[in-house]
């Protein structure tokens, strides 16, 4: 087994600092091996991803412009989850193909105002429908917490890629640390706007990491484990990637 891993700009002791390198060397090497016989998902690389990415974004621009011209709405729009991190990822020989994740962001109600969740979400809906003419996607479907909208290969019956845009808005007078996203209340027959709060200091932890030089590898493959243990298809990939970060910076500290 040969021990690589060193702490960026860093020297190298005998004491506990060298144990959690010795450590995390070792876990490397048992990840590996235990990919390559259980990992049922694989990475998807940005020659193939980038042009769907470019595409979907088109569509984007197009919706806005749905929106203001036909509702006097803006909004601006930011790829999150997988997708931001480059982690993507898809069933390896699956036929459920890779997924993409945005926020549409509304502006915050002025105060004593709010938003009827029913009134935005068909809106968006009827904006979708239109600048999805013409694309080889299929109509947004309304989920749970997003819109989604799909490419279908129908000759091999499978899903090429597809994307879920969730609608939301920042409201930090009454979440601090999160926001609001639409959501369709399919056993209650109505939408609301729930609010979501986030996992804190991220991104602190996420540098902590990216200080050891294997600290961005440690990341993605406990990411692509959570992604192969995870059986909430309600899960979203933001999610499980804030878990993968987490889960590195504990053992990290546990060294």
């Amino acid at each position: 087994m040969q021990f690589f891993i060193k702490k960026q700009h860093k020297t190298l002791t005998n004491d506990g600092r060298l144990n959690i390198i010795i450590r995390f060397g070792a876990i490397d090497a048992k990840w590996e091996a235990w990919a390559k016989e259980f990992f049922m998902f694989e990475y998807v690389t940005k020659a193939e991803y980038q042009p769907v990415r470019e595409e979907l974004e088109r569509i984007i621009n197009r919706v806005q412009k749905e929106m203001r011209t036909q509702y006097n709405t803006s909004f601006q729009f930011r790829l999150i989850g997988s997708g931001k991190r480059h982690l993507i990822t898809r069933v390896a020989n699956g036929n459920g193909g890779y997924d993409f994740d945005y926020n549409l962001i509304l502006p915050a109600p002025e105060e004593g105002y709010h938003y009827l969740a029913d009134v935005v979400k068909k809106q968006f809906i009827e904006s979708f429908k239109k600048a999805l003419k013409g694309t080889k996607y299929s109509n947004p479907q309304d989920s749970t917490s997003a819109i989604t909208i799909k490419v279908v290969d129908k000759k091999n019956k499978k899903i090429e890629h597809s994307c879920d845009f969730a609608i939301i808005y920042y409201d930090e007078d009454r979440v601090e640390n999160g926001y609001y996203y639409l959501r369709n209340n399919k056993s209650q027959g109505n939408y609301s706007f729930e609010p979501r709060v986030l996992s804190k200091g991220i991104e602190e932890k996420l540098s902590e990491i990216l200080g050891y030089q294997n600290g961005w590898n440690w990341i993605r493959k406990e990411y692509l484990k959570l992604k192969n243990r995870n059986h909430d298809v309600n899960k979203h990939s933001f999610v499980l990637y804030f878990e993968a970060v987490s889960n590195v910076l504990n053992w990290i500290n546990q060294g």
